[in-house]
């Protein structure tokens, strides 16, 4: 479980430098959400953090395996947490963030993922969603 949060620490580290107008406040480690963003005494921002459906583990790659079904992945993965929405919202946080994370989206240099994200129309509970790609130090803002 250490490992867990210190790897979640890592990637919500650099989510704070990819996004350009993270709000200042406190970081507080947590569960459902992983992290609570203070901003002020009774002002908060639930941030859950999950890996991205559809990557390679079993050979330590981290990539997505058929980068093609991305948006499908990236759909599931979004129903996943969506189903966890009344948990985190009886905190009653301001805002709830979703952070997606992968290790890279794929070695081909043909697949852009910037190109299929516009086909992505999303209907959420949550008030932002993001995809990172750490191995390039991406962000995408997908709501």
């Amino acid at each position: 479980m250490q490992d867990k949060k210190i790897n979640e620490q890592v990637v919500l580290n650099t989510f704070m430098k990819l996004m350009d107008d993270f709000p200042a406040g406190k970081i507080v480690p947590g569960e459902s959400p992983d992290f609570l963003l203070k901003l002020k005494p009774r002002k908060a921002i639930g941030i859950e953090l999950t890996e991205l459906k559809g990557q390679d583990f079993h050979n330590h790659t981290g990539r997505l395996i058929e980068p093609g079904n991305a948006l499908f992945h990236i759909r599931n993965t979004i129903l996943a947490k969506e189903e966890k929405l009344h948990l985190y919202k009886k905190k009653k946080l301001w805002q709830l963030w979703l952070l997606i994370h992968l290790e890279a989206l794929t070695p081909n240099l043909n697949f852009r993922i910037e190109n299929k994200l516009d086909q992505l129309h999303l209907n959420s509970g949550f008030d932002r969603i993001f995809l990172i790609e750490l191995a390039r130090n991406r962000l995408y803002q997908l709501l």
